[in-house]
């Protein structure tokens, strides 16, 4: 009995192998007849806010096998797939040692594509990591071996491959890393360019020439290894200068845009569906806007290079050029919290490096609405209250800490909305000594900063990194009413038959109640006003705002984030090394100089057109005009007074 149910299980077991092989083979994807058609399926691209195509990853040049250098077909065979010649579309070595890894993971970790594998790949819709799709690629791979020759594979492969950000094909990267012709290329430069489709962004010799020049040596000894070049040839190739030239800007305008967006996709689907799957992504990048920030940075950088003593950016070489300052822009749109232009640097083709995402910098006092916004929550305080500007000390002994005034100066008695409008350094931590640090870490994160805060009192001054991205956002809520909205930049994802993979619903969310908001929007419109920002007026910008300075320690970061009804822009300046920012002589450069004329050329000419508008009043808000220095109502208007908003039937 046993036996016969044994027999039966194994027929059973035959016949679903059967027929699960026979469910693979009908589903596999057609192999075009001209191989070459396998480099250009599944362009990806990308997509404005308003529809418009922003760019495809499809820059590539064909060529054929014999326009490539030999050099550089025997570094990509060492590298990828080193018995390419021998096999016949599935490398054994490669596969069993992808499966002992994959079954110690329980899941698909390490492809061990081959590379007829890998060109299989591009006639997927879907690039999902599992067993079946790799099954399929593998019975594609030994019918493309049967259809093409050795030559015409690599061909394919060769131009299908990523080198880098929108850098697709060995022509196109010899063109971007080196000015040559892929037949150009000579054994050092062949085993160079070999290795960066391992990890484009990583081994981009342009952010690390050490590291991509140490792996070029580990590619010679490949190549020595499986005797495709002597030690001698190896020892000749190191010692050849290599030299670099300036990447090609492949995405125009919206490189660090694009850069951010991609990632985001990559998070979700992997790599290879961004590279490789002709799906369409849809972002919220406002192409007039991107345009104009663009200008703002290059033109407020170069302006800041001769505040700095520095040469003309574009004689520098690539070694001088990373001495020279750098910059940041994101614009939200209050509203609805999308991100509709982003600048991460200076120059994309120099540095990839995003500093509009990556780069947790101090904001130094544009981080103390958040402060005041705590004190005003908590009732405790409301913009006519009396604060003290005189010294203070906190602790005791060695843990005595004193803060200090920007200037040195104290002023004494003066009510809240002017202690924000100058920035005082000392009400900020008499403040969030009263309210509590871990009360003004909970506001922030309703304020969606992500960043790591930790509670104590130099919060007052800025003292945790923080993104522009993050700044902008939370401001944002103060631009919106007090309703907080999830950053986007990624709308929309199909794949390349128009069916949706992604669709990024808009979140909301009330975090602080309108009243409470408009008393600190109030405060930060005395900002631009007569405090901190004042220049603002004489360089030009008239429309009612509200917004912040910063400027950190020694100089080292300046920022501006200001907001006005429709649109919210922070703006970061500083070195990448995190040296002070000091002009020629000496002088400092602090947040209303660097960063500040930055954000109003972006803003003068991203609202051009639009009517002006004011901040929405909600109901139960009254203003007043009241001594600075008693917060007493002033009745006649021949005494010194500030206007504020206050909450209807607030006592003085």
């Amino acid at each position: 009995m046993k036996k016969k149910i044994l027999k039966w299980l194994i027929i059973a077991l035959v016949l679903f192998s059967l027929f699960f092989l026979l469910f693979l083979i009908f589903t596999l994807p057609q192999v075009p007849e001209d191989i070459s058609q396998l480099s250009l399926t599944n362009p990806t691209s990308f997509y404005a806010d308003n529809g418009e195509l922003i760019t495809s990853l499809t820059d590539r040049q064909m060529v054929q096998i014999s326009q490539i250098s030999e050099n550089f077909q025997k570094a990509i065979v060492a590298v990828e797939d080193d018995g390419f010649y021998n096999h016949h579309g599935i490398s054994k070595r490669g596969l069993l040692r992808a499966l002992l890894r994959d079954l110690r993971h329980l899941r698909i970790v390490e492809g061990g594509s081959s590379i007829t594998q890998q060109v299989a790949k591009n006639l997927f819709l879907t690039f999902d990591q599992n067993f079946s799709r790799k099954f399929k690629e593998m019975l594609l791979a030994i019918q493309i071996e049967q259809q093409f020759s050795k030559e015409e594979i690599l061909q394919a492969y060769c131009n299908q491959i990523c080198f880098g950000p929108g850098i697709y094909g060995v022509e196109n990267a010899a063109q971007t890393y080196l000015g040559k012709h892929a037949d150009e290329l000579n054994l050092a430069e062949s085993a160079f360019l070999a290795n960066l489709p391992r990890s484009p962004s990583n081994y981009n010799p342009y952010k690390n020439f050490e590291l991509a020049k140490k792996r070029q040596e580990i590619v010679l000894n490949r190549m020595v290894a499986v005797n495709f070049i002597s030690e001698e040839e190896k020892t000749a190739a190191l010692a050849q200068q290599l030299n670099l030239r300036n990447l090609n800007l492949m995405w125009g305008k919206s490189n660090y845009f694009i850069s951010y967006a991609r990632s985001l996709v990559a998070e979700n689907f992997g790599r290879n569906v961004v590279d490789y799957g002709g799906v369409k992504i849809y972002t919220t990048l406002d192409t007039r806007l991107q345009t104009i920030a663009n200008e703002a940075v290059k033109t407020g950088l170069a302006r800041l290079d001769k505040l700095l003593g520095l040469a003309d950016y574009q004689k520098a070489t690539l070694a001088e050029q990373q001495n020279y300052p750098q910059a940041a822009l994101v614009a939200i749109e209050p509203k609805t919290g999308k991100v509709k232009a982003l600048v991460g640097g200076r120059d994309f083709g120099s540095s990839e490096f995003n500093r509009a995402i990556q780069n947790n910098r101090l904001p130094g006092s544009s981080f103390k609405p958040v402060i005041y916004l705590t004190a005003i929550d908590k009732g405790r305080y409301h913009p006519a209250t009396i604060v003290e500007d005189t010294p203070v000390t906190f602790g005791k002994g060695k843990n005595a800490w004193q803060p200090q005034n920007y200037d040195h100066k104290y002023d004494g008695q003066m009510i809240l909305k002017r202690g924000l409008m100058e920035s005082k350094n000392v009400i900020s931590a008499k403040l969030i000594a009263d309210v509590g640090p871990d009360k003004v870490v909970e506001t922030a994160k309703k304020l969606g900063i992500t960043s790591k805060l930790e509670p104590d009192l130099s919060l007052s001054l800025g003292t945790y990194g923080i993104s522009p991205l993050e700044m902008a956002a939370a401001y944002s809520v103060f631009a919106n009413e007090g309703i907080y909205f999830q950053p986007s930049v990624v709308k929309l994802v199909e794949n390349n038959v128009g069916r949706p993979l992604l669709e990024n619903r808009v979140r909301s969310k009330r975090v602080f109640d309108a009243q409470t908001i408009y008393l600190l929007v109030d405060m930060m419109t005395g900002v631009l006003e007569d405090g901190t920002a004042k220049s603002a007026r004489a360089l030009g910008f008239d429309r009612r705002a509200a917004g912040k300075t910063g400027t950190t320690n020694d100089y080292r970061d300046a920022w501006f984030i200001g907001f006005t009804p429709q649109l919210v822009t922070a703006v970061w300046v500083g070195f990448d090394d995190n040296r002070p920012l000091r002009t020629a002589n000496g002088a400092g450069i602090t947040g209303a100089s660097g960063a500040l004329p930055i954000w109003i050329a972006f803003m003068n000419a991203a609202l051009k057109g639009q009517r002006y508008q004011e901040f929405p009043i909600p109901p139960g808000i009254v203003f007043e005009n009241v001594d600075e220095c008693t917060g007493e109502v002033v009745t006649s208007t021949t005494d010194a007074f500030l206007r504020v908003a206050l909450r209807y039937g607030t006592s003085h």
